[in-house]
């Protein structure tokens, strides 16, 4: 055989070894990934294989995208990649239980008929046609659940909206969450305007459905009682609630012993502190009168430093109550990696009742304050908070669990309330049949999520209105308590695996720095100038009496101003070091990700050259 000949033959031989050993890697290695984003984002979280691997029945996920419209779209095109790699993942772990495919539908042809009567919702574009980004889950029994469409804004929540598509398939009956609250957006329907947030998420995996306040009975099949900031609570409807604890025991009550939301309701008498009466004295967990204070946790907020300007301090009222301060052995908590904001929240005392345990889920810094509840409804400056300031010397207790065997705090149901029209009193008194029969303890151990603050549910405190995303996981623990009371276990960890905020933490320490050091000229400031506006409004009434001012007098007001003038310039020095230290590590941080690896792959060319070139003169 010719030498020309062989070489043909041997790379006719390898590429067919190469194609043949990618079929077999696609086939063999499709499971193995190798991820090295930080938060681990192409990696299938050990409870999302829980889910899929337990199937029982097969399922099939279809992608319908509109590839050639989407094209136009690059935020778009990413996430439909980024969807395609998750949905072929998934079905690699799943072991055959998923099978994925991808649908591309043609305008104003039966199979857009068809996706559009599946649930797909198609947004519209600036050309003639719509996009379709969504999926539509099948299982053997033709159900078809749909997510109508995939925002890229919702990346961080696309391993759980597809997990939880497959777990709604396998078990089709979504739980069902009955709502009681005062506040107006957990008082509308998750479909309607101005509902809150959460709702509008949660109706994704639930059954929502809302309390009237004038409830004679919670909805049939109720699986999870969720009560925010409830309003006043009549005997009857107090005996509803004990039942429901004693029967079912899944609850998740927020209360609050000042809702700056209730107290600035439109249309609607504000309840500012709510409690659960003789309930909270079966459950051995109430809330305590004063409202918590944490300057190690503030929040940022703008308030007005004088002479125009704004300055942006920390509020110790409302704490952002870090991972680190929540539980990391309850599966609530345990996963969260963004802070849960609070405002103005209380503190929550617990004595459980025999049989049951009670732990802390989220609490505070021990440099927290207890501050009265009366300072915070006049919505107070962080200074005035600050002036009421005594730390406590102990974390107070934000949100907690209670879990065990309960005792009702009746011995028997309470008499029906008086109706004077017969016909809504027989109405009534059916609702009241629906009651479940008068048990006195716990059939199962109960399992109660406690937070002390309603306001931490409000959308002003952790969605970022400008593109309707959480900016903390407030939504992610309502959720996760939720899941964990009323649906599946293992998808908690997928809701929380939004990804982590990566803040500069070294300019956020410069700038609380800063900011420390201009509040107190500020305070020097302020009282010079409360000093020196007494002095002079004496000043004043004297000349405008007829009295000249003596040359002491003149030469204090010009001191005053001197060394008013000086200090406004010390605080312009202030901002302007602060600046200087953030340019300063700008510059650094530019030095380092834009000209440091090309000069070190410099460097590293210009060793290679001279080696080589000293290897060849030594060879020669």
């Amino acid at each position: 055989m010719r030498r020309s000949h062989y070489a043909i033959l041997a790379s006719l031989l390898v590429a067919i070894v190469f194609v043949g050993l990618n079929l077999a890697s696609w086939k063999w290695l499709a499971p193995a990934r190798a991820d090295f984003t930080a938060n681990g984002l192409y990696t299938m979280s050990s409870s999302a294989k829980r889910v899929v691997q337990r199937l029982v029945e097969p399922v099939e996920l279809e992608l319908v995208y509109s590839r050639g419209v989407g094209a136009e779209f690059p935020a778009i095109r990413a996430h439909a990649d980024r969807v395609r790699q998750l949905m072929n993942e998934i079905a690699a772990q799943s072991g055959g239980k998923v099978k994925a495919r991808e649908t591309e539908p043609e305008p104003f042809s039966d199979e857009e008929d068809r996706v559009v009567a599946a649930g797909l919702t198609p947004a519209p574009t600036n050309g003639p046609d719509p996009i379709y980004f969504g999926v539509i889950g099948h299982n053997t029994v033709d159900d078809n659940i749909a997510i109508p469409f995939l925002a890229p804004e919702r990346d961080a929540l696309l391993e759980y909206e597809l997990v939880r598509l497959i777990s709604q398939l396998d078990d089709p009956a979504p739980p069902k969450v009955a709502v009681i609250s005062s506040l107006l957006a957990y008082q509308r329907d998750p479909s309607e305007p101005g509902a809150a947030f959460v709702l509008r998420e949660a109706r994704r995996a639930f059954d929502i459905e809302i309390v009237p306040p004038d409830f004679r009975a919670l909805p049939a099949g109720t699986d999870v009682l969720m009560m925010i900031h409830p309003g006043p609570l009549d005997e009857w409807q107090q005996y509803v609630l004990d039942q429901f604890m004693v029967h079912k025991g899944r609850a998740l009550i927020a209360l609050d012993p000042v809702s700056r939301v209730s107290m600035t309701q439109p249309g609607q008498q504000a309840i500012p502190a709510s409690s659960l009466g003789r309930l909270g004295d079966m459950l051995g967990v109430s809330i305590g009168p004063d409202t918590v204070a944490d300057r190690a946790l503030a929040l940022p907020v703008n308030v007005d430093a004088g002479g125009g300007r704004k300055a942006i301090v920390g509020q110790p009222l409302f704490p952002a109550a870090p991972p680190a301060l929540m539980s990391k052995t309850d599966v609530v908590t345990a996963d969260l990696s963004r802070p849960i904001n609070f405002g103005a929240p209380g503190h929550l005392i617990a004595k459980p009742p025999a049989g049951a345990t009670f732990t802390t889920l989220v609490e505070t810094t021990a440099q927290a304050a207890l501050i009265a509840s009366s300072i915070a409804m006049s919505d107070p400056t962080p200074r005035a908070v600050l002036e009421a300031y005594a730390s406590s010397e102990t974390p107070q207790i934000l949100a907690g669990r209670l879990s065990g065997e309960l005792r009702s705090s009746f011995t028997l149901p309470p008499s029906a309330p008086p109706q004077p029209d017969p016909v809504l009193a027989e109405l009534e008194r059916q609702e009241m049949a629906k009651v479940p029969p008068f048990v006195s303890r716990s059939t199962d151990p109960a399992e109660i999520i406690f937070v002390a603050d309603a306001d931490a549910f409000d959308d002003g405190f952790y969605v970022n209105p400008q593109n309707n995303t959480a900016i903390s996981d407030n939504a992610a623990f309502i959720l996760n308590s939720l899941d964990n009371l009323g649906g599946d276990e293992a998808l908690t960890a997928l809701r929380s695996r939004a990804p982590a905020a990566r803040p500069m933490d070294r300019v956020d320490e410069l700038r609380a720095a800063a900011r420390d050091r201009l509040y107190e000229e500020q305070q020097r400031l302020e009282k010079l100038l409360a000093d020196a506006e007494g002095r002079l409004n004496l000043l004043e009434g004297r000349r405008t009496s007829g009295a000249t001012l003596t040359a002491e007098e003149q030469a204090e007001i010009a001191s005053y101003r001197e060394q008013a003038a000086d200090i406004r310039k010390q605080l312009r020095g202030v901002e302007r070091e602060f600046r200087r230290d953030i340019d300063a590590l700008a510059g650094q941080l530019q030095f380092v990700n834009v000209w440091l690896p090309p000069i070190f792959v410099g460097f590293i060319g210009v060793g290679v050259f001279v080696w080589r070139s000293r290897r060849r003169g030594g060879t020669a």
